[in-house]
């Protein structure tokens, strides 16, 4: 029955003669051909309009090839400029940066940005030079040599307005004995003659050296105050500290003390300046000065030696009080504001957070019985008081950031993500002993750490609930990452990566 109603099929022959070549669908080559026939002869009977045309077409196509790199050179270079969502902050970072380009650095010397230069140090002891980089393309901008008549062990850069100022000066002795003048008792030790340093000033757009004054003794730390330089020395057992104007190298103020500096290697001296106070610590030196006169400010009624004085990036001195009591050593924390009388105290040790956008309002402090049960566990108060509005559970005395509405602990190789409100625990990674710096941009942490493969990496998670947003392997020979302006690089012994 089916048999019966299918359609009898036939063959058919198809009769392309009849088509016409104007119907026919003509591929790529042959339109291309035939619109190039079309223009020629429309060129040969108007060969005035065909020159115009011509001319036009050239000067488009060249305004494209200059203009569009151009465009997207420009493009490129305000986003890298600009600047992250507050202080301390990298700019975002959605997705796993990547290689954007590299030099070769001494990577003992910590580069800078000044401007939209990022400063390094090139070559060996014999070949030294301050290098500009350009911060988009990384190609060298421009370069001073450090010439033979200065010692350049030692080189520290910073900006300081809209200049670079650099000292470079020959590197403490690594014998302790020579940094004493000549005893008789000590003739196979001789002392070493003191070096003297140099103060550049130099323009970070071009590197025009705009002024060079000499700084007596080894250089051994800089900071900022105002428009001028803070240089601390040491030489013959003496602890140096001078505020400098960088325009003409002149001495604005200087104060002196005895020092027990051992050597080049095992030394440290910490200078931060910042509001009206400089302060100077380290090699049994506490140095807390008026940053206008250099006057030393007297020590609170009822402090000790055994005190530790720090001044915060905002001005804040702090001055933590150690006592020992039955139940442990209990601390506390006095924060003051210049010379002024302390505006109030915190129970424990204060702990900065490693970078806060200022949100929370909260000041951190680690608890001040470290031989008890609450011992290194952190606790936030309210700016101006001394009762705390939370106090964490987890063992964890640092605060590596105070950012959205997140506090993020860190301890024993594990980050904790607690409620800036409440305090209450949101999320909880552990890395291991492995991890190491982080960073932040808002909206996700960065964290510093060893792959499973054991090379050096770093896992992006998210604030709000601690899941990994993004893992990067670092390159073998620039291992350590570090933030420079909005911006996060990696350096090695010898190359500066960055990453983008």
């Amino acid at each position: 029955m089916s048999s019966a109603l299918r359609p009898v099929m036939q063959r058919v022959g198809l009769d392309e003669d009849g088509v016409g070549a104007e119907d026919r669908v003509r591929s790529g080559p042959q339109r291309l051909r035939a619109g190039a026939m079309r223009l020629e002869s429309w060129a040969a009977r108007r060969p005035a309009r065909a020159a115009v045309a011509s001319v036009c077409a050239v000067a488009v196509a060249a305004a494209l090839a200059v203009g569009v790199p151009s465009w997207v050179s420009g493009h490129e270079r305000a986003s890298v400029l600009g600047a992250a969502a507050f202080p301390g902050a990298v700019r975002l970072l959605e997705t796993a940066p990547r290689e954007r380009w590299s030099a070769t650095v001494d990577g003992a010397v910590a580069p800078v940005v000044s401007g939209d230069v990022v400063v390094v140090v090139q070559g060996a002891t014999t070949d030294r030079r301050i290098v500009g980089l350009d911060v988009v393309a990384g190609h060298e901008r421009w370069q001073v040599p450090l010439d033979d008549a200065v010692v350049p062990d030692t080189v520290l850069c910073r900006p300081v307005d809209a200049e670079l100022v650099c000292v470079v000066g020959a590197q403490p002795p690594s014998d302790g004995r020579r940094l004493v003048p000549d005893e008789p008792a000590g003739p196979d030790a001789p002392a070493a003659e003191v070096g003297t340093a140099v103060l550049l000033r130099i323009d970070p757009g071009d590197g025009e050296v705009l002024s060079r004054s000499d700084v007596e003794g080894w250089v051994v730390a800089t900071a900022q105050a105002g428009s001028d330089v803070v240089v601390a020395t040491y030489a013959w057992g003496m602890l140096a500290v001078r505020r400098l104007d960088p325009t003409t190298g002149a001495t604005r103020w200087a104060t002196q003390r005895w020092s027990t500096f051992q050597s080049a290697g095992s030394s440290r001296v910490r200078l931060v300046a910042a509001g009206d106070l400089v302060t100077a610590t380290g090699n049994e030196v506490t140095l807390v000065l008026d940053a206008r006169t250099g006057d030393r400010l007297p020590r609170p009624e009822g402090s000790t030696a055994a005190d530790q004085v720090r001044l915060l990036e905002d001005g804040t001195l702090v001055r933590t009080r150690f006592r020992v009591r039955e139940a442990g050593v209990d601390a506390v924390s006095e924060l003051s504001t210049g010379d002024r009388e302390p505006s109030f105290s915190v129970r424990g040790s204060l702990v900065q957070p490693g970078v806060s956008d200022g949100t929370s309002g909260l000041v951190f402090a680690a608890s001040g019985l470290t031989g008890g049960p609450l011992g290194g566990r952190v606790r936030a108060y309210a700016t101006g008081s001394a009762e705390a509005v939370w106090r964490a559970l987890v063992p964890a005395p640092e605060v590596a950031a105070d950012v959205a509405g997140r506090v993020v602990l860190r301890g024993g190789g594990a980050l904790v993500g607690l409620d800036a409100r409440t305090g209450e625990q949101v999320w909880r990674r552990s890395f291991g002993p492995t991890i190491g710096r982080t960073f932040t941009d808002g909206e996700r942490l960065v964290v510093e750490r060893e792959a499973p493969s054991g090379l050096p990496s770093l896992t992006a998670l998210s604030l709000a609930d601690g899941a990994t947003v993004w893992d990067a392997l670092l390159p073998v020979d620039a291992p350590r990452p570090l933030r420079l302006g909005p911006h996060l690089y990696a350096v090695g012994d010898s190359r500066l990566v960055a990453l983008r």
